[in-house]
């Protein structure tokens, strides 16, 4: 089974799909992934259309480990638009980032987010509205990659709008979610499952194989 382009842009999305199931994975060109207002819009979209469609599980992640290796999940939102934002044009930013981190968390249907590498500001949002969460571990040959789960937002002035100083709380309690909004922390795979963000760690190599497992319970 091969994955489709559902969305072609600045961050794209690859579309892999069964009967009941989908496996949505974020691409770019240097692999950072993005979230812009198109992309926000598209993934507002797929969610809807998916729902429609009588999916139940919805898996979320870079779109290369659906072929094998990938690396980060998302460095966040799209920093040249943020920076252009103004009050007025801020509200409807951050009410599309929350329609998408509310499909995540739609109680008609369980989703995964398979958080790698890089997962930063409104990434990190987006990594921690999964109903469940996987992270990925370093690759135990090299020792690269891992994760990078941070918020720093903060730090540069910028107030997050998608809905992450709701989720954080909620998950971690309230010194748990300090620990990235105030204090700045950087969170490895193994300092995330034990802070509660993240329930299991999973090698690189078995990523593909765990995640269709998880999509396909029946199988």
């Amino acid at each position: 089974m091969t994955p489709r382009t559902w969305y072609e842009g600045r961050t794209s999305l690859d579309l892999l799909q069964g009967a009941d199931w989908a496996w949505i994975g974020l691409r770019s060109g240097d692999g950072l992934h993005r979230l812009h207002t198109d992309l926000l819009e598209a993934l507002d979209r797929l969610c809807i259309e998916l729902r429609w469609a009588g999916v139940r599980r919805v898996a979320l992640g870079g779109a290369a480990w659906m072929a094998g290796r990938g690396h980060h999940f998302c460095a966040g939102a799209d920093l040249h638009q943020v920076g252009a934002l103004d009050a007025v044009s801020a509200d409807p930013f951050a009410r599309r980032g929350q329609r998408v981190m509310n499909h995540l968390l739609w109680p008609g249907w369980r989703t995964l987010t398979v958080i790698s590498g890089v997962a930063m500001g409104g990434g990190c949002d987006l990594a921690l509205h999964g109903q469940e969460r996987w992270a990925v571990a370093a690759d135990p040959a090299t020792g690269k990659g891992g994760l990078r789960l941070a918020h720093p937002a903060a730090k540069h002035g910028i107030l997050t709008g998608f809905g992450g100083t709701v989720r954080l709380p909620e998950l971690l309690g309230a010194a748990g979610a300090d620990r990235l909004f105030r204090s700045f922390e950087t969170w490895d795979e193994v300092t995330a499952l034990a802070a509660g963000a993240v329930h299991r760690v999973v090698a690189p190599g078995a990523i593909r194989e765990e995640v269709l497992s998880w999509l396909k319970p029946n199988a």
